[in-house]
């Protein structure tokens, strides 16, 4: 269910004024004001649905930081999985920074937990980034090796919170990483508005990461199951220990075994993957930018995204910390390199369709296990991780039959801190959703409207009672710009002129953008369509092109189609976008309109808000589909067989989905919709290695352009 009818809201907003006027009322019968009770408070203090500050912050990345005079409590516990998949004869241990305000740990009240599980934070093995294969050692890993139980620990002693806290040395947390530098726990300090707030708050990386025991496995279920022991330690049901070695038991004591579980990108992933366990005590999750399927990810209708179909090893390689024999990461455990050669053959040998291995990494299918709520966050320009993984989200908590609200926001791969939506702050809507899932506040945020979207045209925010309820809309493409009956699409002269675009800058100096490159395309190398919609015409939903197609090179697989559609006046004058910035690791720009208080000591907080550049294209959605794998659909699971047999010079049918979006087309706008071959931005068709890949670089095919039907969604309903 996604919430109430609008009446519910209605006495949703209501109810938030309530706590106004009973306080005015207080203050004139001269009762203690409500900041007077949060400066004596050890409990959490509640005021108009959200947890107020009442706890006094403290820097834990000061050099001379300790714990005797802090209200936050900060220390490091080992929890024990149940796998040993480092094969040292032992369950694995993950190792879990864990703050928590001091008045929990007397027992003055229990406490809800944030769970960032988010593998980078504990320190990446940047050296090897995307170069798994230096480390690999080529010979196969049988993959039930890694669900043999491991001996566990018989406890020594155990100790309690308190006791854990006088011994912590800042040195547990504040370690330098190898090579990078960074301090370790990265995220240790992102949820500081919540720690003043009385929420307690643990960062993990999981198994295989550094400072933790076993290997890194990237989205298998082993990995799921690490962080799922997790949340279990903090339900009373799981056990941790002091350290890896003394076998001293520390138990959640402190805890009320609420647990919220967030993160971005992979860290996004994970509390999806934790979700569809419907492990006790989880009550809510906040996936920002989060995977949902890994093949979704890598793959795209029966083509692999990359040059390479393996990706997997690169990611687990990136966070393997715990993999390394030495100090310096210079030898790798023999098992792990076996291992990650393994994942890669895995890869190439799917060659981009959707085999046990990605069925493996597909969390979709155990939706039925969800037990818990969703707010789920998504970037509409982020081209990292695609908008389909927050669709594939949305249904899964549709068909568990559990709340949901989907938030989709102008910027890229990005969350939404500090940033205003619908003209209250991120972290106060957060307030309200984790003082609910996790105290029991009842303040109405499960009402809220099931789906809210950033206006690409001037960054309002429209809500919207569903989100898969939209019809399609077909118009006539321009005959004058493309009257030919049948468009030609080759790749020759392609590789050339994508490698001096991705290399070329403008009259500034600045680097061309991914926007302009659909429209710069060679003669013969794309097809064009364009397409005047209605006035103020918005986009909602998951477009679809429909066409036939026909291609002589019958016996090449891998052969990608790309299609892009571009918002665009005249593809010459200007106009203003959100446009992600390569420079900011493809986010969108921002500046700063102010400061918020963030209270207790914790400081001021700035207010950001994106910014518009100037443009004269606008990459909307895209989408990519196998040339040999016609009449596939929008689920993954379409592409389990084989490249299909086909006749050179026959026409098939094609469904090409793009990514789900919302966008408005503003008066004098066009839609461009246009359909290439492979995509440098998608995959790199430089060099690379031959054994690599089977994708070819050169093939051709031509559209029946009397076929293309592209429909185009819009809600059946309007905004709200």
């Amino acid at each position: 269910m996604t919430g109430k009818k609008k009446t519910d809201r209605n006495v949703y907003a209501w109810r938030r004024g309530i706590p106004c006027l009973l306080l005015c009322l207080c203050l004139a019968a001269g009762m203690i004001s409500a900041a007077s009770a949060a400066e004596k408070a050890r409990t959490p203090v509640f005021e108009d649905g959200m947890a107020q500050p009442v706890f006094t912050w403290s820097n834990l990345r000061s050099d001379d930081y300790t714990n005797e005079k802090s209200e936050i409590l900060r220390f490091c516990v080992y929890i024990e999985t149940d796998h040993d998949t480092d094969m040292d004869g032992f369950a694995d241990l993950v190792e879990a920074l864990v703050q928590v305000p001091r008045a929990a740990a007397e027992g003055a009240f229990k406490a809800g937990t944030i769970y960032d599980p988010t593998p980078y934070g504990s320190g990446t093995v940047d050296e090897y980034m995307m170069k798994s294969r230096l480390n690999m050692n080529p010979v196969p890993f049988d993959y039930s090796r890694l669900y043999q139980p491991g001996e566990k620990r018989n406890p020594n002693g155990v100790v309690t919170t308190l006791d854990a806290a006088e011994a912590a040395d800042s040195e547990s947390w504040n370690y330098l990483v190898p090579f990078t530098e960074n301090k370790g726990y990265s995220y240790a300090q992102m949820y500081d508005y919540f720690l003043v707030r009385g929420f307690a708050v643990v960062e993990a990386g999981g198994i295989g990461t550094y400072h933790s025991e076993g290997f890194e496995l990237c989205g298998l279920d082993l990995e799921r199951d690490a962080h799922k022991c997790v949340v279990e330690w903090l339900t009373g049901d799981r056990r941790a220990f002091t350290d890896p070695y003394n076998n001293i038991e520390i138990k959640a004591e402190w805890s009320n075994g609420n647990v919220a579980m967030t993160g971005t990108s992979y860290g996004g992933t994970i509390p999806f993957e934790v979700a569809v366990t419907g492990v006790k005590g989880l009550k809510t999750i906040i996936p920002y930018a989060g995977i949902a399927s890994w093949y979704d990810y890598s793959n795209s209708q029966g083509v692999a995204r990359f040059l390479t179909a393996a990706y997997v090893n690169e990611l687990a390689s990136y966070n393997s910390g715990a993999a390394y024999e030495d100090d310096e990461w210079t030898v790798i455990n023999d098992n792990y390199a076996s291992l990650i050669w393994q994942l890669a053959q895995d890869q190439l040998a799917s060659n981009g369709n959707y085999t046990t291995f990605w069925e493996q990494r597909d969390y979709t299918k155990d939706a039925s296990r969800i037990n818990c709520s969703a707010l789920i966050v998504h970037g509409l320009n982020d081209f990292n991780v695609y908008t389909k993984q927050a669709d594939l989200m949305v249904k899964a908590f549709e068909k568990a039959g559990m709340t949901w609200k989907l938030i989709l926001h102008q910027d890229g791969h990005n969350d939404l801190k500090s940033k205003n939506v619908n003209g209250e702050l991120w972290e106060e809507i957060l307030n309200r959703w984790l003082s609910h899932y996790l105290y029991g506040e009842d303040n109405g945020v499960e009402y809220m409207f099931p789906v809210t979207v950033q206006s690409n045209v001037d960054g309002t925010f429209w809500t919207y009672e569903s989100w898969g309820d939209f019809v399609t809309d077909t118009y006539a493409y321009d005959k004058t710009a493309n009257p030919d009956a049948v468009s030609h699409v080759d790749t020759a002269g392609l590789k050339e002129h994508s490698s001096a675009y991705l290399n070329g800058t403008d009259d500034f100096g600045r680097k061309l953008r991914q926007d302009n490159y659909y429209l710069s395309l060679p003669k013969g190398t794309g097809a064009t369509y364009i397409y005047e919609l209605p006035e103020n015409y918005t986009m909602f939903g998951i477009p679809e092109v429909h066409l036939k197609m026909a291609t002589p090179d019958a016996d090449k697989e891998a052969m990608m189609v790309t299609a892009a559609l571009i918002d665009t006046i005249d593809g010459k004058t200007p106009f203003k976008a959100f446009l992600t910035n390569e420079r900011l690791n493809n986010t969108v720009t921002y500046k700063t309109i102010g400061m918020g208080d963030s209270g207790r000591v914790y400081g001021r907080t700035p207010l950001k808000v994106l910014v518009q550049s100037k443009a004269t294209a606008k990459l909307v959605t895209f989408g990519f589909a196998d040339l040999r794998d016609y009449g596939g659909g929008y689920d993954g699971r379409d592409y389990t067989a084989p490249a299909k047999e086909m006749t050179a010079g026959e026409y098939y049918d094609y469904t090409i989905y793009l990514q789900p979006t919302v966008h408005t087309f503003a008066p004098g706008h066009k839609a461009v919709l246009v359909i290439t071959a492979w995509d440098p931005y998608i995959e790199d068709h430089g060099d690379g290695d031959a054994d690599e890949t089977d994708k070819p670089r050169e093939y051709s095919f031509d559209i029946d352009n009397a076929s293309l039907e592209f429909r185009i969604p819009r809600s059946a309903q309007p905004p709200v």
